[in-house]
């Protein structure tokens, strides 16, 4: 017997109807099994775009049963994007028997629906002009979400998933910092000027270059899909995010080669993933080798 959620109905429907107002995405409350606790507006669960494209609704339900538990591992709140292209932001609702509920808000898109129509159904999935218009003829009730907001609407899911759950809900403690989030959440949510997704990117550039980190871990970080945040650092900078993430490394690098630093150290420290792949985007770039510069320098 599939399992249901241990959740007050009446406040998760209260709940999900503010958060789905508030927002203008959709949202719903599902149970382990999938099925629908509560829901409002334009959710997943009556969403309709991918209807006579091949992507069933089996594929979409497969994608959403594992975001639940995604969530836990990326801070509490997981964005995607659904078979069709479509984005969707999950965060999960444990409950008093340990069952893993998700909270989700969407679909909604970041881009304007001509990109949508031109690079995510034509480019990306290829889908024949007919179909391409069945497509476009269901879009009616997806909202377009600036991507500047989804960050701070993806934290917001993250408080209403946890005032949801089970977790300590009556005391003040609790209370005053589930207040204190939200309100930060709100301000950044509608204060945030168009520069601020691009600075936000190169910080995060600036902090992680060392690590093994990818697009999909800078889109993430910058709440929206990779697709949009290519074509938003391209417009706003005129070269790519990682463009920007090679340049600085090799900047690094060179750095750490002038001060004597070993080659090996220097990719390690720099996040390439061996000696080779360093020698030949230090090659690319430079036009040298890091063996050479270093000789020179």
């Amino acid at each position: 017997m599939a399992q249901r959620a241990v959740i007050d109905i009446e406040l998760a429907e209260s709940c999900v109807q503010a958060f789905g107002t508030a927002s203008g995405m959709g949202c719903e409350l599902c149970a382990p099994d999938g099925s629908v606790i509560a829901a409002s507006g334009y959710s997943c669960g009556v969403c309709e775009v991918c209807s006579g494209t091949g992507v069933s609704k089996q594929d979409c339900k497969r994608l959403h049963s594992f975001t639940a538990k995604a969530s836990e591992r990326e801070d509490g709140k997981y964005l995607y994007e659904c078979p069709m292209g479509l984005s969707c932001i999950t965060s999960a609702v444990p409950d008093a028997k340990g069952q893993l509920n998700r909270l989700t808000a969407g679909p909604f898109i970041m881009e304007d629906l001509q990109d949508f129509r031109d690079y995510d159904l034509s480019g990306v999935m290829r889908l024949d002009p007919e179909t391409v218009d069945a497509v476009m003829g269901r879009m009616g009730q997806v909202p377009c979400i600036d991507p500047r907001r989804v960050n701070a609407f993806s934290q917001l899911l993250v408080y209403s998933a946890a005032f949801l759950s089970e977790v300590d809900r009556k005391s003040e403690d609790y209370l005053a910092r589930m207040e204190e989030g939200a309100v930060i959440a709100w301000a950044k949510a509608n204060r945030i000027d168009p520069a601020a997704t691009v600075k936000l990117v190169n910080n995060y550039i600036e902090d992680n270059y060392a690590k093994d980190i990818s697009l999909l871990d800078i889109a993430k970080y910058a709440g929206m899909t990779t697709s949009y945040l290519c074509r938003l650092y391209k417009r706003e900078c005129g070269s790519t995010v990682n463009a920007r993430l090679t340049q600085l490394r090799i900047e690094k690098s060179k750095e750490l080669l002038a001060a004597g630093v070993p080659i090996a150290e220097t990719a390690k420290r720099c996040g390439f993933s061996d000696q080779s792949y360093f020698t030949k985007v230090f090659r690319q770039v430079e036009g040298t080798t890091p063996l050479r510069y270093k000789k020179n320098t």
